[in-house]
């Protein structure tokens, strides 16, 4: 189970690794999206370590989602940004996070950023692991069972095609 998990997580990151070249010389106007766009983001940052950028990632993640209502954006969390996923993390960090609107904190610009639907986060499983072992996270989707295999059947399910429908994938 751990090598299936291992080689999905070291596929992920072959994939975020690729760079790609983009020519910003020619303005062509406002962003149009004519067909649906799934964006993934992906955190690998401390939040407590660098809290700018947890921010500038859920900030960014809202921008994408309302600039069109054809726009569906995941956060996925990996390495060190896992923690994004623990409430006492979370809501230990002080620095507030600026909006368009508003300074926020981390604890409200994640909440904003989830607006009532967890599955707009998954959680790498093995990175959460590594840092808090078997306890539950907090925020995002976590599968509703009590049984072990289930919830790791479902979180792999989750990744699977967070990753495989992705039109763009934004790595911070």
């Amino acid at each position: 189970m751990r090598k299936l998990l291992a080689n999905i997580i070291g596929l992920f990151l072959a994939i975020t690794s690729v760079t790609a070249i983009a020519d910003y010389t020619v303005d062509k106007g406002p962003i149009r999206v004519n067909s649906p766009q799934d964006i993934v983001l992906t955190l690998s940052e401390d939040p407590t370590m660098k809290p700018e950028v947890a921010c500038l990632v859920l900030t960014m993640g809202q921008f994408l989602r309302s600039s069109s209502p054809k726009v569906n954006v995941t956060l996925f969390l990996k390495n060190d940004g896992v923690k994004l996923a623990d409430f006492e993390t979370v809501s230990s960090v002080s620095d507030l996070c600026m909006t368009q609107q508003d300074e926020v904190t981390l604890e409200d610009n994640l909440e904003l950023f989830l607006a009532g639907n967890p599955n707009n986060m998954v959680n790498c499983p093995i990175c959460w692991y590594e840092h808090f072992g078997d306890q539950k996270w907090y925020y995002g989707f976590y599968p509703d069972s009590d049984d072990p295999l289930e919830i790791q059947q479902a979180i792999q399910e989750a990744i699977r095609l967070l990753l495989l429908s992705a039109d763009k994938v934004i790595d911070f």
